[in-house]
């Protein structure tokens, strides 16, 4: 059975991330999205793909050519994204008239699962992989009755969803869903009319229940989770060609330390984490858990970063990373922090599609940051902020809006008052307090 794979979509929902790159093409522990998905393909025995193409397709093209892992691509093109519905139609010609698998070039599951459909499929004309979630809004959910789909319902407002079960983006088709796309109308909806026209007319449509990890890059976030679930699963290794201090620390399991990596005296390394190739940890770092460092990246003095994806080539100086994503090529300069959490302790609202703030559903959560962005020193990013590709934030800016690609923020008005200096200097107290400190119990 062939394979269709989606990777044309302008990735809006994840702004500021796709604007330069294609969302398949994000990087977590050195490789894009989708080279995992190709890699669940063939290890389900799917060597066989064609791949939809569009928003930057050449960096799709250029980085997996015509062969991957043992599973041949082919490549068509959607020359606008019109929706998932007319990026199936660009495969028709291609599929000649076989039923076919679909995922998308962002999704993350077990090969397990493709092996579980493929005997559903035999007797069906669709089969959906479904999952119970608490997200409702961001998938297509389910009507039930057993295994057989009666309904389905795109990203429904919350509390008007038909049931926990989401659709978690992999499909088996019968080559009748083209006939059935082309009768409905174009729009965002024309495939889940599509299928909806399907099962009123009686045909059979099935779906498979799956228990195991399913990750979906559909808001910024999400690649926080993804990075999570990749690094529990990598195996411990550091490189003969590595440079690590021995007054240095590496603590807990599933730590990678890539060729030619540079770890400087009194850091802290605390796995699971991933520090690519060529990276530079400096003194006093602290690198905590969950977090994916890029290659070529130099983590200054005194940073700390917990929770996070850096990408490559990235510079830091004493500055803190919580929660964030930072794009490739990015400079944080000294003293910069990304805020991650709340004063009232409530979850992080964040700007999507332009409609106003939305719960991300996280109680900490960073900065989000796309490529090539420089900070200036002592600039702090409130919780939840993006900044566009390109994009600039000042010395000691507080940023607590998004900025677009290509801005710069400045600090326009500095009040800077001068006056006669009343204050003292009580020698005293200072050895005072000094003694105090000099007193103070250590423990052994």
């Amino acid at each position: 059975m062939k394979a269709v794979i989606l990777a044309a979509g302008t990735g809006k929902r994840v702004f500021p991330l796709a604007v330069t790159k294609p969302k398949p093409m994000f990087k977590l522990l050195g490789k894009p999205l989708m080279e995992y998905v190709i890699e669940e393909l063939a290890a389900a025995e799917v060597h066989e793909a064609i791949c939809v193409v569009g928003h930057n397709s050449e960096q799709i093209i250029e980085y997996f050519g015509l062969q991957k892992h043992g599973v041949s691509i082919q490549y068509v093109t959607q020359e606008d994204a019109k929706g998932m519905a007319d990026a199936l139609l660009t495969t028709r010609d291609a599929l000649q008239g076989q039923k076919f698998l679909v995922v998308n070039g962002d999704d993350v599951f077990d090969p397990g699962l493709v092996k579980k459909m493929l005997p559903v499929a035999i007797n069906s004309d669709a089969v959906f992989a479904c999952q119970p979630v608490e997200e409702t809004w961001k998938f297509g959910i389910l009507s039930l009755e057993g295994d057989r789909v009666t309904g389905i319902v795109e990203k429904p407002d919350q509390g008007q969803e038909p049931s926990k079960n989401a659709v978690i983006g992999v499909y088996m088709l019968s080559p009748d869903i083209f006939e059935y796309i082309e009768k409905c109308p174009p729009g965002d909806e024309q495939y889940e009319q599509a299928i909806q026209a399907m099962i009123q007319d009686g045909k059979d449509v099935r779906a498979v229940e799956y228990d195991n990890f399913f990750g979906s890059y559909k808001l910024p976030w999400d690649l926080l989770r993804l990075n999570e679930h990749f690094l529990s699963k990598q195996d411990a290794y550091i490189a003969p060609s590595a440079q690590i201090s021995e007054h240095s620390v590496i603590k807990g399991d599933n730590v990678y330390i890539g060729e030619n990596v540079r770890v400087f005296e009194h850091s802290v390394i605390h796995g699971p984490c991933y520090i690519g190739p060529g990276a530079v940890i400096g003194n006093n770092s602290l690198i905590r858990a969950s977090t994916s460092i890029g290659a070529g990246s130099v983590i200054g003095y005194a940073t700390e970063v917990k929770y996070s994806i850096i990408g490559e080539n990235c510079w830091t100086h004493s500055s803190y990373v919580g929660d964030s994503v930072i794009g490739d090529g990015c400079n944080l300069g000294a003293g910069t922090i990304t805020a991650n959490y709340r004063f009232d302790e409530g979850n992080v609202q964040v700007e999507v599609l332009g409609k106003g703030k939305m719960d991300s559903g996280q109680e900490k959560l960073g900065a989000i940051m796309a490529d090539h962005c420089k900070t200036g020193s002592n600039a702090t990013l409130m919780p939840g902020i993006k900044i566009g590709p390109h994009s600039l934030v000042g010395p000691g800016v507080l940023l607590y809006t998004d900025l677009e690609p290509n801005k710069i923020a400045l600090q326009s008005k500095q009040v800077l008052e001068i006056r006669d200096n009343t204050s003292g200097f009580d020698t005293k107290r200072r050895e005072e307090l000094k003694a105090k400190l000099l007193n103070y119990p250590q423990k052994r």
